[in-house]
C-alpha cells in the first residue's frame, strides 16, 4: 500500500547530488520499485523538477501509477495556508513571496502537507525543523517538518524513509 509523499528535494538530491545515474544504476533500479510500491507523486512535485530531463524521462519510464492531481486537495491546501497566515510564527512573505511563497500554487510544500493530512500519508523531506520557531522572532520561511508537526502529519527524512521501506543496495 502506498503511503509516502516525497518532497521535491528528495528527488533532486537523488539524481543530482547523491545517486547520479551514471554511478549508481542499482539505486535507480531499486528506486523504481520503491516508487511503485510505496510512493504517491503529486503533479506539483513533478512540475518542480525542471532541471533534469534525464530524471523526468526516467520517471515517465519507471513510475507506473498515475501522477496525483494535487488540485483535488485545494480545500485542505487552503486550510494549511490559513494556518501559516494566522499561527503567529511567520512573516507575511512566507505566503506572498512571488517565487517561493506558499500561496503560489506552483510551490509543492503546502500541497504535500495538505495531501498528507487529507489522506493520512507520510511526508518525506530533507528539510530540517527551524530551532528558533516560536521563540519570539517571526520566521521568513516555513519548513515542511514544522508545519507537518503542527498539522499532526508525520514527516521523516530520507534515511528514515529508506529504513522503513527496507532499501538495501
Amino acid at each position: 500500500m502506498k503511503k509516502y509523499l516525497l518532497d521535491t528535494n528528495i528527488f533532486i538530491d537523488a539524481y543530482d547530488r547523491y545517486y547520479r545515474n551514471e554511478y549508481f544504476p542499482t539505486f535507480w533500479e531499486k528506486f523504481a520499485v520503491i516508487l511503485n510500491d510505496h510512493v504517491i507523486i503529486p503533479k506539483v512535485v513533478q512540475d518542480e523538477i525542471t532541471k533534469s530531463p534525464w530524471f523526468l524521462q526516467w520517471l515517465a519510464d519507471n513510475y507506473k501509477d498515475s501522477i496525483l492531481n494535487h488540485k483535488d486537495y485545494a480545500e485542505q491546501w487552503q486550510v494549511i495556508l490559513d494556518y501559516v497566515q494566522s499561527c503567529g510564527l511567520y512573516k507575511d512573505s512566507v505566503l506572498t513571496n512571488q517565487t517561493r511563497g506558499w500561496a503560489n500554487d506552483a510551490i509543492a510544500d503546502p500541497w504535500l502537507v495538505a495531501i498528507a493530512k487529507e489522506d493520512e500519508l507520510v511526508v518525506v523531506s530533507n528539510e530540517e525543523k527551524e530551532p528558533s520557531l516560536g521563540k519570539g522572532r517571526l520566521q521568513k520561511s516555513a519548513k515542511v517538518p514544522d508545519v507537518c508537526e503542527k498539522q499532526k502529519v508525520r514527516c521523516i527524512g530520507r534515511n528514515e524513509f529508506f529504513g522503513e521501506i527496507g532499501l538495501s543496495i
